[in-house]
């Protein structure tokens, strides 16, 4: 199964529409956004592709990303959540603090951890647990491109793409 994982939107539509586009060509099952996507609008223009996803330290209006995720049927799970797929225990964490992602991804609990936050792509193991960062979706932050990530469930490959090109 393939998952598009997403963070640091940032209201940025271009780059959402070109990763909604990408998510729908490569027929991934659904999104996991890591959080800071910021307002219900660009929740919204995620409709057509299953979401879940957690607040970031720039989602302030909860009541309304909470309406917009239930309006395109996705979900918002809070700060944290765990999802399980294919045998794989998935904790998902915007990161915003250092020392919580770093217990979650040292606790032996999560076969991967997804978060967001630095705006860096990271891919890397840590014990047995798969770190991944699928960047800053935003693109302009720091200096970095746009970026996002389509995980495999099965093969456990993780492919970075770039959001930049439209």
């Amino acid at each position: 199964m393939k998952i598009g994982l997403i963070s640091d939107t940032h209201d940025n539509f271009k780059t959402i529409e070109g990763a909604v586009r990408i998510f729908g060509e490569k027929r991934i099952e659904y999104v996991i956004h890591a959080g800071d996507i910021t307002t219900p609008e660009a929740v919204e223009a995620f409709a057509g592709l299953k979401m879940i996803g957690v607040l970031g330290n720039n989602d302030l209006d909860k009541k309304g990303l909470t309406s917009a995720f239930e309006k395109i049927g996705g979900e918002l799970r809070g700060e944290i959540c765990e999802i399980e797929e294919n045998d794989l225990v998935i904790g998902v964490y915007h990161g915003t603090d250092f020392r919580k992602r770093d217990a979650l991804i040292q606790s032996g609990k999560y076969n991967v951890v997804v978060y967001g936050h630095t705006h860096k792509i990271e891919n890397k193991i840590v014990g047995k647990t798969m770190v991944i960062n699928p960047g800053t979706a935003n693109g302009w932050f720091f200096g970095y491109k746009a970026t996002a990530a389509i995980f495999d469930t099965v093969s456990k490959q993780c492919d970075f793409v770039d959001l930049s090109q439209g």
